[in-house]
């Protein structure tokens, strides 16, 4: 999995806007990449629990943050 995290003020010149335009028109040839959103990718993981990894965590005991940690 690829997530792409784009600044605004860093990514929106044009310049760098082409290349990205570049780099998602070579992925969108490709056969083997799913264009997933997360609600899909969850969807996949409950559809798959057999090749899914799963971790059971007990609750912090202390969170570190004010308030109650349940």
């Amino acid at each position: 999995m690829m997530v792409i995290a784009l600044h605004d003020r860093i990514s929106g010149h044009a310049s760098r806007v082409r290349v990205l335009d570049r780099v998602f028109a070579r992925l969108r040839e490709r056969d083997d990449v799913w264009w997933a959103r997360k609600d899909d990718i969850a969807n996949w993981v409950l559809d798959h629990p057999d090749t899914a990894l799963w971790v059971d965590r007990a609750p912090a005991p202390v969170s570190g943050l004010p308030g109650s940690s349940s």
